[in-house]
């Protein structure tokens, strides 16, 4: 047998060979290659007289390099060496400490329109949102999670205290100038801050996941929450109450769960981001 042998036709010999080979008993015997000695203790004569050599062996011996799948049960021949698979990433186990401010409660409703008042709005999707990141890994703390009075400084100073990762507390808009305004708005305190990089991360992924229209970025100092937090903080507008249209949204389930995304969304990005 010549070196120039193919890696098809030997394969094609071999298990020829293999299937001759049933009933054979196991005698030894020696082998060559061109002249030189085979170690191959495996080799045996059927009863018919047909030489049985393993695969592995010959192919080895021919220069060819042979790999196994145990999953396909496959033998693979090739002049090549395959190329080690390559390690598996570790999968990055996501942590962090998340404080998430469902805006107003008890007597304070925030805006009401249609019967529907922001302070439940607030409530429902701030929960869905703390759903979601506690499953992606994360700890979440929540300001409130049922209708009641919650003061300011209380709700930033929890997130300060805890010495939390971030703090992004949830409301939804209103407008007296604009009946047909929609979208996602967010702020943070200024520009200059790390709550303004949080800020613009959740508008994008709030606006991706619920498609939403885009009502900007604003650095809002006068506002308490974000004033006063002393980790990255930011503020969620998640769309308008006074247009009747954004309004049906809002109250709806599924569009509740999809801003919930696009805040969780947000929050693992930053996250990420940040380290």
């Amino acid at each position: 047998m010549k070196r120039l042998l193919s890696p098809l036709l030997l394969l094609c010999t071999l298990l020829a060979l293999t299937v001759l080979a049933a009933g054979a008993d196991s005698r030894p015997l020696s082998i060559t290659l061109e002249g030189a000695p085979l170690d191959i203790p495996e080799a045996y004569i059927t009863p018919e007289g047909v030489t049985m050599v393993p695969l592995r062996a010959l192919s080895e011996a021919l220069g060819f390099h042979v790999s196994w799948d145990s999953a396909s049960r496959t033998a693979s021949i090739s002049l090549e060496a395959p190329e080690p698979p390559a390690a598996e990433a570790e999968e990055e186990v996501l942590s962090g400490l998340v404080v998430l401010d469902p805006g107003h409660g008890g007597s304070a409703n925030g805006a009401a329109y249609g019967g529907v008042a922001e302070k439940d709005l607030n409530l429902a999707i701030a929960s869905q949102a703390a759903r979601l990141l506690e499953e992606a890994g994360l700890t979440v703390v929540m300001t409130r999670s049922d209708d009641r009075d919650i003061p300011l400084y209380r709700r930033s100073g929890l997130a300060n205290s805890l010495g939390a990762d971030l703090f992004v507390s949830v409301h939804c808009n209103a407008s007296l100038t604009n009946p047909e305004a929609r979208g996602v708005y967010t702020a943070a305190a200024d520009r200059q801050s790390e709550g303004w990089v949080l800020a613009e991360v959740l508008r994008q992924t709030m606006m991706d996941a619920a498609g939403a229209e885009d009502m900007g970025t604003e650095p809002r100092p006068n506002l308490a929450v974000l004033r006063t937090a002393q980790v990255p903080a930011a503020l969620v507008e998640c769309g308008y109450m006074s247009t009747p249209a954004e309004l049906a949204l809002l109250a709806a389930p599924d569009y509740q769960l999809q801003l919930a995304h696009g805040i969780a969304e947000g929050v693992v990005t930053y996250l990420a981001q940040s380290r």
